[in-house]
């Protein structure tokens, strides 16, 4: 008896065919295989596995014994191969109940849940979201444990690990209270600088890229008010005279909830790309595609890169 291992794939799937069938020439048809080429694959076959498996009775061919027990375990087994090796299942939304993991910022958070959530509530009912603060110092570790399913930040990783594509691009605006003595006089640079002003970040400064820009004009501005989070500083702006400049995707979702007024920066600021980070091993899974996919859509993101 030869070894089984030597018997390959479409050897039984022919086999299998024929087991349908009980007809070497229908079974050659379904295959695509000639006569000869059935007659020699079922030769091999006889001899790897030690028995007739077909036998001829009249017109028609009958089952062995042994390929009576074989039939319903091969097709049982060339299926689950097939479905469960070969063809990954397609990813249904309205009837998963997944859970992803995505590690950002608050920033983040208030760009994106808004639209993404509503979305979803249609689409895919039962997929949870779990937000995690973003570990900016490492964020490949975070995607590269399983932590979370997608990391999205500005920061540029170039770890071999992660693949990446761009989520949004956005720019500048400022806000202010909406009876804000600036909002009544001609908004330039030096009237911006005239004002109190509010910093969001977690650094240990008091300086952004705002200060950088009046830097290269000659200007500075005051920042008498710093805080964690964009969401923390519109109080602030609200209730005082201060100017806070921050992205205008987060603005624009918060400004209604807000007695604010939104203006352009009279100085000028390099928008920026935030992008969407995933392990390389999650490139082909149905799940992670289509929700990558969904927050691209939702926020009018661009190709992957």
């Amino acid at each position: 008896m030869a070894n089984i291992s030597d018997i390959e794939l479409k050897q039984l799937r022919l086999l299998q065919i024929i087991f349908e069938t009980k007809n070497l020439t229908q079974a050659g048809e379904r295959a695509g295989l000639t006569q000869s080429a059935v007659s020699h694959i079922l030769k091999k076959l006889r001899y790897s596995f030690n028995d007739s498996l077909v036998i001829r009775q009249g017109n028609k061919l009958e089952l062995t014994p042994r390929a009576e027990l074989m039939q319903p375990v091969l097709s049982r087994w060339l299926n689950d191969f097939e479905r469960n090796i070969l063809y990954q299942e397609t990813f249904d939304p309205a009837r998963s109940d997944r859970t992803f993991y995505i590690a950002t910022s608050d920033l983040v958070e208030h760009a994106l849940m808004p639209h993404l959530i509503k979305f979803m509530s249609v689409v895919a009912p039962n997929v949870r979201l779990v937000f995690k603060k973003l570990d900016k110092r490492s964020l490949a570790s975070q995607v590269e444990s399983g932590e979370v399913d997608f990391a999205i930040s500005v920061i540029e990783s170039g770890h071999p690990s992660l693949m990446v594509r761009t989520l949004y691009r956005d720019d500048f605006v400022s806000v202010v209270r909406t009876d804000h003595p600036l909002l009544k006089t001609k908004i330039e640079a030096k009237s911006f600088c005239q004002y109190s002003h509010v910093l969001a970040g977690t650094g240990n400064d008091s300086r952004g890229m705002v200060d950088d820009a009046l830097d290269s004009i000659g200007l500075s501005r005051n920042v008498q008010y710093k805080v964690a989070n964009f969401a923390s500083a519109l109080y602030i702006v609200e209730s005082s005279d201060g100017i806070l400049t921050a992205p205008r995707k987060f603005i624009e979702m918060m400004a209604d909830k807000f007695a604010i007024e939104v203006f352009e920066s009279p100085v000028e600021l390099e928008g920026y790309i935030m992008k969407l980070y995933w392990h390389v091993k999650n490139k082909d899974d149905q799940a992670n595609l289509w929700l990558r996919e969904t927050m691209v859509e939702v926020m009018g993101g661009s190709a992957r890169r």
